[in-house]
């Protein structure tokens, strides 16, 4: 059972990740300390966030209460500690197109805290991919990481992008284009269609330039069925797969513009389709 609300009462009942039983604490969707430093990157006071479940945007940051303090406060905290520290380090610049970045990372526990930032996303909005998030709880938590081989992650790079004008609702000079930055970041879904071949549902994780993708697969997969897929998906994308053997890699910002990034992003969907 969980509870998503605003006050600060506490509810007794089992925590969503270790399955105890024991008070629970108020989980953010976004880490508050992450959160705090969005803000100030974007020079903001304060935010909003949209809510597809309501269909609207909320002054206040979705929370949802259904985690034991020791899995909040000692657990995932560890995981957000190093997503902040990554966003000091790398994530907080915006990056420009055909731009080479150099990303240094810790595959495991980055993966890790995107699975826990889709996990809370997914109960928030009783998603239909729990079921594959609730699975993988014991490599989120940090006690297999065989079971998180399950799960690929890739990354894109997003650049500032020109509003077309058809998109603009307001009079603009046309020597003053209005540039779109990969500023509005969100968890949610992406499809990923290839006709005659079926359709598979991601998750994806957009933190400034930075989008992430978790891919998915049956803990029994054959080996060639994901390699296949990840060879498909990186070259229509120009998302790059990212691996444990590797925690330092080059990459080239030309995945997708900001603006075609977001557009549709009140349906949390992104689609790709792949023409034959």
């Amino acid at each position: 059972m969980s509870t998503i609300r605003n006050g600060p009462v506490l509810t007794r009942t089992v925590c969503a990740y270790c399955k105890a039983s024991g008070t629970l604490t108020r989980e953010h969707l976004w880490p508050a300390a992450l959160h705090s430093r969005l803000v100030a990157a974007d020079e903001q006071s304060s935010n909003t966030f949209w809510l597809a479940r309501l269909q609207k945007e909320i002054p206040n940051e979705p929370q949802i209460r259904d985690v034991c303090a020791n899995c909040n406060n000692v657990i995932l905290s560890k995981l957000d500690a190093y997503i902040c520290c990554l966003f000091d380090n790398t994530l907080v610049h915006i990056r420009e197109q055909h731009e080479r970045v150099h990303f240094e990372y810790d595959y495991h526990l980055l993966k890790r805290w995107l699975l826990k930032l889709c996990f809370n996303s997914g109960r928030i909005h009783s998603s239909r991919d729990l079921f594959a998030l609730d699975a993988v709880l014991p490599y989120i938590m940090g006690k297999s990481d065989i079971i998180g081989k399950s799960v690929q992650l890739f990354l894109q790079l997003s650049f500032p992008e020109i509003i077309p004008e058809e998109d603009i609702h307001v009079n603009v000079p046309p020597e003053r284009p209005i540039i779109c930055r990969p500023t509005m970041n969100r968890v949610g879904h992406s499809l990923f269609r290839v006709p005659g071949v079926g359709e598979k549902l991601l998750r994806t994780v957009h933190l400034r330039s930075f989008t992430f993708y978790l891919a998915f697969f049956k803990p029994n997969e054959k080996r060639g069925v994901s390699d296949d897929f990840a060879d498909c998906f990186s070259r229509y994308t120009r998302a790059v797969l990212l691996r444990p053997s590797q925690p330092k890699i080059e990459l080239v910002c030309n995945g997708i513009g900001a603006w075609t990034s977001v557009k549709n992003s009140r349906s949390n969907k992104l689609v790709f389709d792949i023409d034959g």
